[in-house]
């Protein structure tokens, strides 16, 4: 029920929550899975960009499978962010390529990856207080720090959801498309990144990252150690040579 696609050539992982006849809703035993794809993902040096995506055009996912939460023992449910904000640990970037419903669950792996291209019939919410619960898997710690307090809370106190322009002028979309235009807006993004330094990137996405943790102070040592550390690099050298010839740099992430 999760596919894992590798494209070589390109150095683009894709991996596609297929559950189609439930909206790819997630089962506890399928984020084990995502989570055990993306960790042997991120030790994988040919793999440059992971797309995350849900089979069919009908959702992303449409959350947790909900039944399967009252019949675990609750000390197995406190875990629930460790394997949803897998994602967020990988040193590549993570794109989430969202078309149709993305609720609860769905919505909190995707909040977790770095990028969120959705369409413009897709959808988004917190449904959760509606059955007398919460988002659980980070999706109240990661709605305050992408979108604030005030519209965190509209999605996660009210349970009701919100349409992709919605979404878009709220930050929680990186980008909003056509349908038709998805796939084209993944690789065209997934290209771009593929061409830059993936050791430079590992480094400000895990600087960035941070930055919602920890103090101004701190954060601005991080990012000078960084820079420090990556100025030492061959693809740094390799990108101002290439500057200097007006050349394409080809980056080997050392």
């Amino acid at each position: 029920m999760v596919g894992l696609e590798r494209d070589a050539e390109r150095g683009v992982a894709t991996l596609t929550i297929d559950r189609p006849q439930k909206l790819n809703a997630i089962t506890l035993e399928m984020r084990q899975t995502i989570m055990g794809a993306l960790e042997e993902l991120a030790a994988d040096p040919g793999v440059r960009v992971i797309v995350i995506t849900g089979a069919g055009d009908r959702a992303f996912s449409a959350g947790g499978d909900i039944p399967q939460f009252a019949e675990y023992p609750p000390h197995e449910l406190t875990q629930l962010a460790y394997t949803v904000g897998a994602p967020e640990r990988c040193p590549q970037p993570v794109i989430a390529a969202i078309d149709g419903l993305c609720f609860g669950g769905g919505l909190e792996l995707a909040l977790a990856c770095d990028f969120r291209i959705g369409t413009t019939r897709s959808q988004f919410g917190f449904p959760e207080i509606t059955l007398g619960a919460l988002p659980g898997s980070g999706g109240t710690q990661r709605a305050v720090r992408l979108l604030g307090l005030t519209r965190a809370k509209r999605l996660v106190l009210t349970g009701q959801g919100i349409d992709a322009g919605v979404a878009e002028d709220w930050g929680l979309l990186s980008e909003l498309v056509e349908p038709d235009q998805l796939d084209a807006a993944v690789a065209t993004l997934a290209d771009r990144l593929v061409s830059l330094s993936p050791v430079a990137l590992k480094f400000a996405k895990a600087v960035l990252n941070k930055a919602l943790d920890g103090s101004f102070a701190n954060g601005l040592e991080m990012e000078g150690k960084s820079m420090a550390i990556l100025c030492g690099m061959d693809d740094f050298h390799e990108g101002v040579a290439a500057w200097k010839a007006r050349r394409p740099p080809v980056f080997q992430g050392r």
